[in-house]
């Protein structure tokens, strides 16, 4: 409905301005053309400008209809301005003239706005806002004062009417055309971000691309090391001194199987006495609690003491105690008899033990910085190369996975721009990333 309560608004069809207006025809087969994403995304630029140009060259005369309405609406003023009007009672003439002073002032404020032909967008939207705000001002005025304009102003009325239509109309036209650009603008920013979607994706491929040529050098660096190592351990067993520094090696785990079983052997007699070495421990001095710890949980710390005197009587001590009843035990005499047991394994358990760990230490001191010492630093150095791979391999499949599904994705999105291109350009491309 117009502001202006004049006309009744009429349908436009944009296609008698341009009847390819985003009209679509059936694919037509033509050779694949093979383009960069900077020259689709130069294209399409070249695209929205053509658009651009050509619907603000259908654009001049209407915009050049509505400068023409103005300055005749400004007319009508000066000549509303001139004419003398006359009420036929006199005290209503006052009020008259000041409306018309109104309807002028308004009128010429209007008309007097500066109207450009559009030269870009930027421009067409000036245009419509300004239009479009004196559209709503001349409603206003024409609307409030429109018995004073239809009764005292009537030779003008119809003149003003036709030209406020004109006006209408045009801007309608207007919006159509503005409504039309910013529909192919948005098509074209759509493709237009597809494409900068894809440059990024490219980036961040070529970013794993990258990252996985550097993880296969690492992977590569690191078997390589682990081949010349392998050939420097096969060169050191080969040394004659391999096989003698093997069996001192081979007397060292035997030794410690040895030592293992005699303990293994100490402590099924001394558990025995755990409840009972409780009891008697408490309350008692330092020293007696460390003997207790030691015969109960570090038999191998006896070797430490020069003289096993003090550990034979406290056993003997705690045996004498169960036989007084100074502690009480469910099994006594079954526990006596394991005091005397160990009383009795005690000295020989501490010259085996001692014996072993000196063998120990002396075979130690021969294995130290020996062939088999190296060979198993080079190992060690293996090993945590291998480590190194597996993770390095792992991190690979990562990034492998990850360039897949970006590459899977870019895939996608060139179709859909593919397609896009074709329906905007007219023309069949084939997108190269």
């Amino acid at each position: 409905m117009s502001p202006f309560s004049f006309f009744k608004k009429k349908d436009k069809d944009i296609s008698k301005f341009d009847k390819n207006i985003s009209s679509k025809s059936k694919s037509l087969h033509r050779p694949d053309d093979t383009i960069t994403t900077d020259f689709a995304l130069e294209e399409l630029k070249k695209k929205e400008n053509d658009i651009i140009k050509n619907r603000l060259d259908k654009l001049k005369n209407i915009c050049g209809e509505i400068k023409q309405s103005y300055r005749i609406i400004n007319n009508i003023a000066n000549n509303i301005e001139r004419e003398e009007i006359i009420a036929e009672e006199e005290k209503l003439t006052p009020l008259i003239k000041n409306t018309k002073n109104i309807i002028v002032k308004s009128l010429k404020r209007e008309t007097s706005n500066t109207l450009e032909i559009p030269k870009t967008f930027e421009d067409l939207i000036k245009f419509k806002e300004t239009i479009v705000s004196s559209i709503n001002r001349f409603g206003e005025v024409t609307s409030s004062h429109s018995t004073v304009i239809n009764t005292f102003m009537k030779k003008h009325a119809n003149h003003l009417r036709s030209e406020l239509k004109k006006i209408t109309e045009n801007s309608e036209i207007i919006d159509e055309f503005h409504e039309d650009i910013l529909k192919n603008k948005a098509a074209i920013d759509e493709c237009k971000n597809k494409l900068t979607d894809i440059n990024k994706k490219k980036i961040e491929i070529d970013n794993s691309n990258t990252i996985i040529e550097s993880i296969n050098q690492t992977i590569k660096e690191k078997e390589n090391e682990n081949d010349e190592k392998e050939k420097e351990i096969k060169q050191l067993q080969a040394l004659p001194s391999y096989d003698k520094s093997i069996g001192y090696l081979k007397e060292i785990e035997n030794l410690e199987k040895e030592k293992e079983i005699l303990l293994q052997n100490y402590m099924e007699i001394s558990n025995q006495l755990s409840k009972a070495t409780h009891k008697y421990s408490y309350g008692t001095s330092k020293r007696t609690k460390e003997i207790v710890n030691i015969i109960i949980k570090e038999p191998d710390k006896i070797i430490n003491d020069a003289d096993i005197s003090p550990f034979l009587e406290f056993l003997n001590n705690l045996k004498e105690s169960i036989n007084t009843n100074k502690i009480v035990l469910k099994d006594s005499a079954k526990v006596v008899q394991f005091c005397d047991k160990l009383i009795d394994t005690l000295p020989k358990f501490k010259h085996e033990l001692k014996e072993i760990d000196s063998n120990l230490k002396r075979l130690k001191n021969y294995t130290e910085n020996s062939v088999v010492e190296e060979i198993k630093k080079i190992e060690d150095s293996i090993n945590e190369n291998k480590k190194t791979i597996y993770a390095e391999s792992s991190r690979r499949e990562g990034f492998s996975k990850q360039k897949i599904q970006e590459e899977e994705k870019s895939k996608q999105i060139v179709s859909e721009i593919e397609e896009q291109l074709y329906h905007l350009l007219r023309k069949r491309y084939k997108i190269t990333v």
